[in-house]
């Protein structure tokens, strides 16, 4: 190992064995898409077994309800808890004032 710490500067290096050469340009198959089903779950809504995609999307359809778009759970997260509170002061500010109106009838 001594040797090696001794002569470093005189060593030349061969980089050529070291760069790896560019593939080439890989071309994708042009062939159907192959996408596995869903699991089975519980629906949280009626309690009913769901088991693939097209009951998952007859379920969805039924209820009204969508699949979350991509940083939407996130926000919902983040700002659900201030929307909800938010919701709540603006429902009981309109039930004083529809009160406040009723009295002074």
């Amino acid at each position: 190992m001594s040797k090696y710490k001794d002569n470093y500067d005189q060593i030349t290096w061969d980089r050529s064995r070291y760069s790896a050469a560019k593939p080439a340009r890989q071309q994708r198959a042009n062939s159907a898409y192959v996408q596995g089903d869903y699991k089975a779950y519980e629906c949280p809504i009626t309690g009913d077994i769901i088991d693939g995609r097209k009951a998952h999307k007859q379920n969805l359809e039924k209820h009204g309800c969508r699949v979350h778009e991509k940083g939407e759970f996130e926000d919902v997260k983040k700002y659900g808890r201030k929307r909800h509170d938010e919701a709540i002061d603006r429902a009981v500010d309109q039930a004083v004032q529809q009160m406040a109106h009723e009295i002074d009838w």
